[in-house]
């Protein structure tokens, strides 16, 4: 398999990772006949998916939000210049007609730039009939380079990024002209930005009087510009997100319906372009009529309604959902497959690295051998998981071996905390110090997203090790989309959290950069000169084996700073049912392609 190693393109993940949902194992209603059936009776189906989310992504935005679930389900609507292939890893063209070319230029004094050209597919068609054109694709990217639109996430990935250039000769043909060069130009460039039309996206024209070299020359002037504060007034309004009409691409499903807190109704388009691209992977598969995101934010009312038949499809199952519950059902080993493909993402406990109670190095150190993530693992989460040291994926080759994770000590914590200031000075049992000329207690609060109940179980746990270092600790639920509007905000002092990353190159600029503080996501606000230096060494470094050695240095960086406390990765836990198949399991986020997913023999569409 090809190398996986991180790069976050801003998948924070919800609660879909390391939870439990409880300790049920009684089936639900039939899936294929009586409740006490072991068999499918049930062999004909309406032709759609049902897939659970646990939450409602924060919206459908193609720029301005990416969190997991929004981005599995714009790939269904919307449509990218390259993919990547879930089984072999490798960027494919999407609305390309072939893979980039690659022209390293000479900006003088020792300087190098790029010119990254592409070709559109000439049947690439919106669902007007007008063809995709590099102007489409020069508003997608322009739009994210503006600083007035919501795209914080995203833009630092394209600051490379100088002017754009068409051909006459070639309508389909365009260039991406860069001032550097930059290790990830193909996947960000390809994989990273959807492509819109202008058209909707833009209805006004407001954008025509701005350019590339506009928002990059003259800043601030053109930004402030009346015209553009309309356009990314408009751009950003809340219809890109959730209204019929304005969620809109190339894709070969429409956006239908989305009833808060329930569900997201998809349906493929009769007449897509696509249907006619033949050998194009499996982005052109021809797939279910409907696809349908059924919201249940509790792991243990979903697993019941999977074996009653009303889901087909459920990731990351529970530990001891995994392990214990769905080995016991009959009917789940008789209409279901368990799928465990690599799962790129990492779990860690974040600090707000700028509150003065974290600000010490040495008391960063003292919480991670605080945290007992082994005895965790073992007695919450059935040996599901693994350790890591930090954001690079095991299995890749950049990964430090050399270092070992944090290991539970509670001793050895209580000295660093002393050599770090604290101490009961006044006999109440919690540690203090004096900061900033006022003694303080140390006090903190763990949040993690409500309705995760192994978070919970985790921070309990955390409150009680933490107890025996003379630290209190209250554990608070908070309610997802408030939960990641405090994280932006920098008002949660301690959390539970989890990346998905890419199978690709990690870029580290977007979570761990000093300017990702305000409007990325570095939500520690960990970093300074040193560690932003090497961050743009690993960015501009286009030898793998001497990035790999910059990942190395990068790593060491981070496991002696502590901004995170490192925790786990896994494997993923899917259950997919037995009817379908095409269903291209891989590594890439959520394990599978629901969009080229066919009945299998023996399994027929009942009639609509």
């Amino acid at each position: 398999m090809k190398r996986t190693c991180l790069s976050f393109l801003m998948l924070f993940a919800a609660c879909l990772f390391i939870g439990c949902g409880g300790e049920s194992s009684a089936d639900g209603g039939s899936a294929g006949g009586d409740s006490g059936s072991s068999g499918p009776a049930k062999t004909e189906f309406e032709d759609k998916v049902i897939i659970h989310n646990l939450s409602d992504p924060e919206g459908l935005h193609p720029s301005n939000v990416s969190d997991a679930s929004a981005t599995e389900t714009k790939r269904f609507i919307m449509q990218k210049l390259l993919f990547i292939d879930f089984e072999s890893l490798e960027l494919q063209p999407w609305l390309a007609s072939k893979l980039p070319e690659l022209e390293i230029t000479d900006l003088g004094g020792g300087k190098k730039g790029m010119n990254i050209t592409y070709e559109l597919r000439k049947e690439a068609k919106w669902d007007d009939g007008t063809p995709v054109s590099p102007a489409d694709v020069e508003f997608s990217f322009k739009s994210i380079i503006n600083p007035k639109t919501d795209a914080a996430t995203l833009r630092p990935y394209l600051d490379y990024i100088i002017d754009f250039k068409t051909y006459p000769d070639n309508p389909q043909k365009f260039t991406f002209v860069c001032d550097d060069t930059y290790m990830l130009w193909d996947h960000v460039t390809g994989n990273d930005v959807w492509i819109i039309q202008k058209k909707i996206y833009d209805p006004n024209g407001l954008s025509d009087k701005f350019s590339i070299p506009d928002f990059r020359k003259k800043g601030s002037k053109v930004a402030e510009d009346s015209d553009n504060l309309k356009f990314a007034e408009n751009y950003n309004s809340i219809k890109y997100h959730r209204e019929k009409g304005f969620v809109a691409g190339s894709g070969p499903y429409t956006f239908d319906s989305w009833t808060t807190g329930q569900r997201i109704i998809l349906k493929r388009k009769a007449d897509w372009w696509g249907s006619a691209v033949k050998d194009g992977g499996m982005m052109f598969q021809d797939g279910p009529k409907e696809i349908m995101y059924e919201t249940i934010n509790d792991m243990t009312t979903a697993l019941t309604a999977l074996k009653a038949g009303k889901l087909d499809i459920m990731t990351s199952l529970r530990p001891k959902q995994w392990v214990d519950d769905v080995e016991k059902s009959k009917k789940f080993k008789a209409n279901f497959n368990k799928s465990a493909p690599p799962f790129p993402y990492y779990s860690y406990i974040g600090m707000d690295n700028r509150q003065p109670k974290f600000s010490g190095k040495k008391t960063r150190q003292a919480l991670a051998h605080l945290v007992d993530a082994d005895g965790i693992n073992k007695t919450l989460l059935y040996n599901q998981h693994y350790r890591i040291v930090g954001p690079i994926s095991k299995s890749d080759k950049a990964y430090h071996n050399g270092l070992k994770p944090y290991a539970f000590d509670v001793e050895k914590a209580k000295k660093l905390l002393e050599e770090d200031g604290w101490s009961d000075t006044d006999g109440n049992g919690i540690i203090d110090k004096v900061i900033d000329g006022v003694k303080q207690d140390f006090k903190v609060e763990f949040s993690f997203n409500q309705g995760n109940d192994t978070r919970k179980k985790v921070g309990l746990a955390m409150k009680e090790t933490f107890r025996q270092a003379g630290i209190d600790m209250t554990v608070a639920s908070v309610e997802w989309s408030v939960f990641l509007e405090r994280l932006k905000k920098h008002d949660i002092e301690m959390w539970y959290g989890a990346w998905v990353f890419d199978t690709r190159p990690s870029d580290p600029k977007q979570i761990w950069h000093t300017e990702s503080y305000n409007g990325g996501s570095n939500y520690t606000g960990f970093g300074d000169a040193k560690s932003d230096k090497l961050i743009a060494d690993i960015r501009k470094e286009m030898d793998n084996d001497k990035r790999d050695e910059l990942y190395k240095q990068w790593q060491e960086l981070l496991y002696d700073e502590c901004p995170y406390i490192f925790l786990y990765g896994a494997n993923r836990r899917n259950a997919i049912h037995k009817r379908f198949t095409e269903v291209n399991e891989g590594a890439r986020d959520p394990g599978y392609w629901a969009g080229g997913m066919t009945l299998a023999k023996g399994f027929s569409n009942s009639a609509n």
